[in-house]
């Protein structure tokens, strides 16, 4: 998905507010998150309503359609860059070898960076979108005009049946890292998809004989992969889990083979552990996708000549 992505609503909607260039102080009440009188508890993270996100999301969304607009200054370009990797005017600065204020007259129009090249390196940005703007010189993996909420998943969904389009044309022969190359390609070549991509945050791809969403910016695992049980008995259940029908078979094979290693009940998942670490793996593929960047990058370089 896209660098907005994180566990918690509260990462999620800071994110929104550093992208947007809003202060702290007193955000939450004016997007509608807390009463007008009420104050952030403190010691647990606070639930946020779906449609103060959302709404916020949608402001977020109208920024990222500006990355794309072929109005916009070099100003422009450089603030809405800038607020994509999060920094202030005195990171870019920092980052740059130059002052805080001439990256400031440089957001305002009133000076022009010497080397246009240099800038875009630090920005993390194409060079032909710093010097022109418009939506023809982004790939399909860049940040710029990302969205967010439900507009994401609107654009995952359509993005999903022109990827079931080119998968008809593999043939049938086709091994995984074919079919991950060929997608690939598909997805930086033809320009409908790599825009849709782009403003989705990832692509699909094939992975376990189905199709999974792949974002460009992988979320890290988060509690889901592992407990309290050694890196043997993990090696036990990613081999079972991939290799048997059912989670119950997967289950009786993970414990025979415990067993017969000498260890406790307690030193592997019971089968209700399984079942759940099942369920969330899956809801969290839903929402999040699947980090198989690497795999891709290995399919790519194979069938690059």
């Amino acid at each position: 998905m896209s660098q907005f992505d994180k566990y918690t609503s509260t990462e999620v909607v800071d994110g929104f507010r550093r992208f947007l260039g809003a202060r702290k102080d007193g955000f939450l009440q004016n997007h509608g998150f807390l009463d007008a009188d009420a104050h952030p508890k403190k010691g647990r993270l606070p639930k946020y309503k779906e449609e103060s996100v959302e709404a916020l999301a949608k402001l977020v969304n109208v920024k990222a359609a500006r990355a794309e607009a072929q109005d916009t200054s070099l100003g422009e370009r450089i603030r809405i860059a800038r607020d994509y990797m999060f920094f202030t005017d005195v990171d870019l600065a920092a980052k740059l070898g130059v002052s805080r204020e001439l990256v400031r007259r440089w957001g305002e129009n009133l000076n022009k960076p010497t080397d246009l090249a240099m800038v875009a390196e630090a920005l993390g940005v194409p060079l032909m979108w710093l010097e022109a703007g418009g939506e023809a010189g982004l790939p399909a993996n860049s940040c710029l005009g990302v969205r967010v909420g439900k507009a994401s998943f609107a654009l995952r969904e359509q993005l999903h049946s022109m990827t079931l389009e080119h998968l008809a044309l593999v043939p049938e022969t086709a091994g995984l890292p074919y079919i991950q190359a060929f997608l690939e390609r598909a997805v930086f070549n033809h320009r409908d998809m790599a825009k849709v991509a782009r403003q989705a945050g990832g692509r699909w791809q094939v992975e376990a004989q189905t199709l999974v969403f792949a974002p460009w910016v992988p979320i890290c695992e988060h509690g889901l992969a592992r407990r309290d049980w050694s890196d043997v008995v993990e090696e036990i259940i990613q081999k079972e889990l991939s290799e048997r029908h059912s989670t119950y078979a997967a289950w009786q094979a993970i414990k025979v083979r415990c067993h017969a290693l000498g260890l406790s009940d307690k030193e592997f998942p019971k089968k209700i552990s399984l079942y759940k670490r099942i369920e969330l793996r899956s809801a969290r593929i839903a929402r999040y996708g699947v980090s198989i960047n690497r795999q891709v990058k290995e399919s790519v370089a194979m069938y690059a000549h």
